[in-house]
């Protein structure tokens, strides 16, 4: 497999964490771990339960801005060479993360009003703030790991000699035909 077809596939790494992610909640939620993990304030059971929620629940947030990045990694993909897409590759949870906030923010202002919970100045900046802060530490942390995750795969198949990468095949072999 080429590098940049693994590039390209990587792309639906946070779908498949997202799907890890819901058959963990679906399986914790139904077994007697819930009990456990309900029955207790701060455990790290709990922290861990409520970090995966957030990534699972949080798809109706990050779905479509990580739908339009994907979109432009993938053309990137096309354009870029190999070593430029993987650097690009690598950033992209900030991109996500801009994006992510972008619509989140967007969505709250446009529905605060002055019936609603943000309608009071001061609710309104501190909410506003900590949500914003929260968002960023959430959507940094999970596309990071995403990023961790396709990092360590890559390495691995890199490895085992699945993946191989056009850029150093050339190089490799052009001082082999000089010599013969």
């Amino acid at each position: 497999m080429k590098a940049a077809i693994y590039l390209r596939l990587s792309l639906l790494i946070p779908i498949l964490v997202w799907g890890v992610c819901l058959l963990f909640f679906i399986i914790a939620s139904t077994s007697p771990i819930n009990e456990f993990v309900s029955s207790q304030s701060a455990t790290p059971a709990n922290t861990i339960f409520v970090f995966l929620g957030f990534y699972t629940f949080g798809i109706v947030i990050w779905f479509f801005p990580y739908l339009l990045l994907s979109l432009i990694l993938l053309a990137v993909s096309f354009i870029a060479k190999v070593g430029i897409t993987m650097k690009i590759f690598a950033l992209s949870p900030i991109a996500m993360t801009i994006l992510t906030i972008t619509l989140l923010n967007l969505l709250v202002l446009g529905t605060s009003g002055d019936s609603m919970i943000l309608s009071s100045p001061l609710v309104k900046d501190q909410d506003f703030i900590s949500f914003n802060l929260l968002s960023l530490i959430f959507s940094l942390i999970w596309g990071y790991i995403c990023v961790g995750i396709g990092l360590g795969l890559y390495k691995l198949l890199q490895h085992l000699r699945i993946i191989r990468n056009e850029e150093n095949t050339e190089l490799q072999l052009s001082p082999i035909s000089q010599h013969g």
